[in-house]
């Protein structure tokens, strides 16, 4: 990523109070992942960018580089994605179908400098997602993974579940069981720097140390599948969850110098 040493404060600096800005989600006090997102993009300026899962175009409006945005539903389009880019390409098909049909480099031929997964919130699908986007990235790339650190185990179902709910507070979010990308890349994929920040409503994982080359999710791929496709965080042990994989203060790595430093760890 380029890092300029001194950016103009009123693109990188968050003016943040950490006493008045709330958390939305009583489970996560963090910096709202939106938030800690744009703050990447303005302190780390990527070179090129790579989303999975546009939706309202909001998070893909925060890159000012050559991108590309993939989602196979573009009609909740609210934020202008092409905003300063210089290059923008757009697919409306399904991540497994771009991957099948296109070339991640023909667009971006160095790579994605940085990548958004926000997709399909199976586990299945984000496992896919993370692998072929992985097999186009450089080994200093970073790759952030939406909704892996859920409130609850209702909003980590399977299924969407609104009308089932308990926990009224969580009633409207859907994480689905993406979750289960933690495990899993800790049991299979060691060699990977994995950091969960505590940033809600759902956390941010970000993922460092790349290896375009590993096969290590691949060829374990269906035994993968068949090992978590009936597990549930409820079985799992959500205290156990939190236990083995604590989240990092967003907070404390959020302002310029602190996240150059902490994402530099990762370099």
């Amino acid at each position: 990523m380029n890092s300029p040493q001194n950016p103009p404060a009123h693109q990188a600096n968050m003016n943040l109070n950490l006493n008045m800005q709330a958390s939305i989600s009583r489970f996560h006090q963090g910096v709202e992942y939106l938030e800690y997102l744009n703050q990447v993009h303005r302190v780390c300026r990527p070179s090129s960018y790579f989303e999975i899962g546009v939706q309202t175009g909001q998070t893909l409006a925060f890159a000012e580089c050559p991108s590309v945005g993939v989602d196979p539903d573009f009609s909740h389009l609210k934020a202008n994605p092409i905003f300063q880019k210089s290059e923008s390409h757009f697919f409306r098909m399904t991540s497994d179908d771009f991957f099948a049909k296109h070339n991640l480099k023909t667009f971006l031929p160095n790579g994605p400098d940085f990548s958004f997964l926000d997709g399909m919130h199976l586990f299945e699908y984000l496992l896919r997602d993370f692998m072929n986007t992985e097999r186009h990235s450089r080994t200093d790339a970073i790759v952030a993974l939406h909704d892996c650190y859920p409130a609850n185990a209702e909003m980590a179902d399977r299924e969407e579940n609104y009308g089932r709910r308990a926990d009224m507070a969580t009633r409207l979010m859907w994480a689905g069981d993406v979750w289960k990308l933690l495990p899993i890349l800790r049991d299979y994929r060691p060699d990977l720097e994995v950091t969960v920040l505590d940033c809600p409503p759902t956390g941010l994982v970000m993922i460092r140390r790349l290896d375009a080359g590993s096969r290590a999710l691949v060829d374990a791929y269906d035994e993968i599948v068949a090992k978590y496709q009936n597990v549930n965080l409820e079985t799992f042990g959500i205290e156990r969850f939190r236990n083995e994989f604590p989240t990092v203060n967003s907070r404390s790595v959020v302002q310029p110098d602190a996240m150059r430093q902490f994402l530099a760890r990762y370099s």
